[in-house]
């Protein structure tokens, strides 16, 4: 009878023990975010991957929620210049992780219990969110002239095909969540210097012509092309000329392209 006793007393002594360690687990810190399928937010919640966050430089910031805080919470970045980190706690207590620079900060959370959690920031280059396509815009460029006399054509001919600098396109591509694509582009000369660069948007034109057109930020049209025949894309300089020369209705130059990338 003793030793059952004794025995039940052990059996006991264990359960609490596993009690208190689980209810213990309960009450720690602990990251996750919101689960993305695709565009949809499932409400579920996933665990940060071996306690860390991947996020990218030039991106908006990463939102983490926290989980078994007590009260309000602070959080601090080890590295400023790498990662920067605010605390909410309206609604739900999370911090915003955003990248600076590339490199690795650790991110320390106290409530107001004074209990604290940590965990990793891996931040990395934001170009690689991007996909890339580069065109050389290389070969015999040609010029077409309308509305002018052959002697005028020809004048015309030699210093608008001059007048286009172009010697590189690179476009780059992002997807992202619950929102359209997003496609920018770069345009270089032979010195690999940058002309403009901005959004891009692919169209079709008035002839049913691919029209790719580059606007700023503020949405104001920086530069436009055509591709009316495959291998070349086509910038009009007619309205340029048209102020030396009244007559001419059409001065297009067709730069022939092929991709390196």
């Amino acid at each position: 009878m003793h030793l059952k006793n004794i025995y039940f007393v052990n059996l006991w002594l264990v359960f609490c023990l596993l009690f208190t360690t689980a209810c213990n687990d309960d009450d720690n810190i602990y990251f996750t975010q919101d689960e993305i399928i695709g565009d949809i937010n499932s409400g579920k919640q996933i665990a940060l991957e071996n306690n860390t966050l991947v996020v990218y430089t030039n991106n908006i910031g990463t939102s983490v929620n926290v989980q078994g805080a007590k009260g309000k919470i602070h959080a601090t970045s080890s590295d400023e210049n790498i990662v920067l980190v605010t605390s909410s706690n309206e609604g739900k207590a999370t911090v915003l992780v955003e990248a600076l620079n590339i490199g690795n900060a650790q991110i320390t959370v106290t409530d107001a219990g004074g209990n604290s959690a940590t965990f990793t920031v891996e931040a990395k280059d934001g170009e690689e969110l991007w996909e890339k396509r580069i065109y050389t815009l290389r070969g015999k460029r040609q010029c077409l002239i309308k509305g002018v006399t052959p002697s005028d054509s020809a004048q015309i001919a030699a210093e608008a095909i001059g007048k286009v600098p172009e010697a590189k396109w690179v476009i780059k591509k992002r997807s992202y969540p619950f929102a359209e694509s997003l496609q920018r582009m770069y345009v270089y000369d032979e010195e690999n210097q940058l002309l403009v660069q901005g959004i891009l948007e692919i169209e079709k034109s008035a002839s049913n012509q691919p029209s790719y057109s580059i606007y700023s930020d503020k949405h104001e049209l920086l530069m436009n092309y055509t591709m009316p025949i495959s291998g070349y894309f086509v910038k009009d300089l007619t309205d340029e000329y048209r102020n030396i020369y009244p007559e001419v209705t059409e001065v297009l130059v067709y730069l022939p392209f092929a991709p390196i990338l």
